[in-house]
């Protein structure tokens, strides 16, 4: 019984030295040999920088937009599947910039009240009125609002 102790007892260690040796040596890599860690996802291709406010303007590298604000990254769609007709999509910086929320559609009876404040006023551009302060009158007045 204490030789079968000592045999397991002796193989654990030498399994935990074994194992402590290579990853030593694995881990600071002969020159022959490939290591999974050096290995690493190609990046996807950037096309073109774009202010985060107005994707007409576009730049080569990274920068300011005019507004102050930093250039988003356009990468390279190649990966990506292909949209079907009908689908919707919207940038997900585009999403959290505008505050975006989504909800599923359910038809119901609309019962909220609304009140608002609204202001009636007349429409200047259907307005004559006239007040000559000389004998005659206007033939052709090409002013349609008060100030112009």
């Amino acid at each position: 019984m204490k030789q079968a102790m000592l045999l397991v007892l002796t193989l654990i260690v030498g399994i935990g030295i074994g194992y402590g040796v290579f990853s030593f040596f694995g881990s600071n890599g002969g020159s022959s040999a490939v290591q999974v860690s050096d290995v690493t996802p190609a990046e996807p291709e950037i096309l073109y920088w774009v202010a985060p406010m107005d994707p007409n303007y576009r730049r080569d590298k990274p920068g300011k937009s005019p507004m102050g604000m930093a250039l988003v990254p356009v990468y390279a769609d190649g990966d990506k599947p292909k949209s079907s007709e009908g689908d919707v999509s919207i940038d997900p910086n585009v999403v959290q910039n505008l505050g975006v929320r989504t909800a599923k559609v359910s038809y119901g009876p609309l019962d909220r009240q609304i009140e608002t404040v609204g202001y009636v006023e007349y429409d200047e551009n259907a307005l004559q009125h006239v007040h000559t302060r000389v004998d005659g009158w206007v033939e052709k007045l090409s002013v349609k609002t008060e100030g112009d």
